[in-house]
This record gives structure tokens, sequence and C-alpha cells, in this order.
């Protein structure tokens, strides 16, 4: 008797996403915008599957709505198996560690007011993952595995080149050892050096992990880092990806 196969790591089916459109001074709604109009697709353990779109059609989105930055209009997210799409946030907390987000704009998505240091070693304070020593030393080591230097744990975003500050996001991701990284648009606030290293380091390190990866990205330059690719027009998958994105 053969062993059952493992639930994929994320498995999304007919997601959308619908935004409305509101005029007047008393702001009805006279419309929706359909950003994500029904988009399935799985993704494997160890698995890159990379998203790829001209800007506008849908795919930022989508990876926030499967991290539930945004709310899903229909559709089901599953992680591990488990339905995610309609938790609590109380109830969306223990998978949290298990999804983190690369963001295009490592400046904003990272505190001002925090320091490299202190920005990568939260998640595994807010998460139970480690504390005091143990935290430290998993951050120190996550910034030397992106290539950053331990003295630099101590330095504030400003005080970060743009590649540099994209090292940090991605080491703040990966250093809780998550299921699923979802990268959105990587490369998108950087020169093509420092993209692709950056792209590189996330890779390797997912790798090491075992780590899934969903890439959204127009840059196809880096989509051969993905194991499989789908195209999203208009809010939903391309007719030629439909019976290529399980």
């Amino acid at each position: 008797m053969s062993a059952p196969m493992e639930a994929p790591v994320i498995e999304v089916d007919g997601l959308k996403k619908h935004f409305p459109i509101r005029k007047g001074l008393l702001r009805r709604t006279v419309g929706h915008v359909h950003a994500v109009d029904g988009v399935s697709f799985s993704i494997g353990e160890g698995e890159t599957l990379g998203l790829v779109g001209e800007s506008g059609c849908g795919k930022s989105t989508v990876a926030r709505t499967v991290m539930r930055l945004v709310e899903p209009t229909a559709g089901t997210i599953r992680l591990g198996g488990t339905e995610v799409t309609t938790l609590s946030k109380a109830q969306m907390r223990p998978f949290r560690r298990q999804m983190q987000m690369v963001f295009q704009d490592p400046f904003s998505s990272l505190n001002p007011r925090m320091t490299a240091g202190a920005i990568v070693r939260e998640p595994l304070l807010v998460h139970g993952v480690a504390s005091g020593a143990e935290a430290d030393a998993r951050t120190a080591e996550i910034f030397r595995q992106v290539g950053l230097r331990e003295a630099q744990m101590g330095n504030f975003p400003h005080q970060f080149s743009g590649g540099q500050r994209q090292r940090v996001s991605i080491a703040r991701a990966l250093v809780g050892n998550p299921k699923l990284i979802l990268a959105d648009e990587p490369t998108a606030s950087l020169d093509k050096k420092n993209g692709q290293e950056a792209v590189e380091i996330l890779q390797r390190l997912a790798r090491e992990q075992g780590c899934t990866i969903l890439l959204v990205t127009h840059d196809y330059r880096i989509l051969d880092m993905a194991d499989r690719v789908v195209t999203l027009e208009d809010g939903i998958i391309a007719p030629e990806n439909a019976t290529n994105n399980t």
C-alpha cells in the first residue's frame, strides 16, 4: 500500500478580491473593481511558484489576500491542509509564524524606530520561538547568512543601502523557519545587481530550510529560480496556465 500524499503547503481555490467603488457625499457603492477574480493554485513543500504578470493585473493582491492582510471576497485558502480563510485574527496567530512576507519596498516595511537586530529578532519573540540569548544568537546567525555583519544589528534602516535593507527583510522573514514565504516584487526597488543578489539569497536560504515560496513579480529575469510559473491577466490565471497551476 502506497503512503498517502502529503497536502500541499498552500492551496488556493477560487480566490476573489473585489474592491468597492464609492461615489458621492454618502460614499455609496456604485460598483466593484475585480482585482482578483477566481484564482486557484497549490504549491508543494520546498517548491517555488512564480506568479507573473504586468502591473495592475492583481498579483500583489493575491499575495496580500493569501496572507490575510486584506480579506478575500470569496474562495478558500488552506495552509498545510487547514482552511484559514475565515479564521479570526486571534485564530490566525498560530499560522502567522508559518507564513511570512518579503515586501517590494524594504524601506517602508521596516520600522524606522527599531534597530535592524530588533526588527529581525521580533518574530522570534512574538511567536514564542526563542528569547534572550537564544534569540540573540539566532538573529546574529541569520544576519551572517544573508551577508550582513553582526555589528550591523545595531544600525537603523536608514543606515543601510536598498540592497542591504532587503536582506534585513529576508532575514526577518526567514528567522523563524516558516513554511511559506510570499515574496511580493522583491526586486522592484533595487537595481539589477542588488535585486539578483537578494533573490539568490532568498532562494538559497529557503532551500536550506525546506521553505516554499510564492514569488510574485513582473521581472522575468528572476523567474529562472521558479520551479513553475503561472501568468495572471486581469485578475485571473491566463488560459494557457489553467491546466498547469496545481
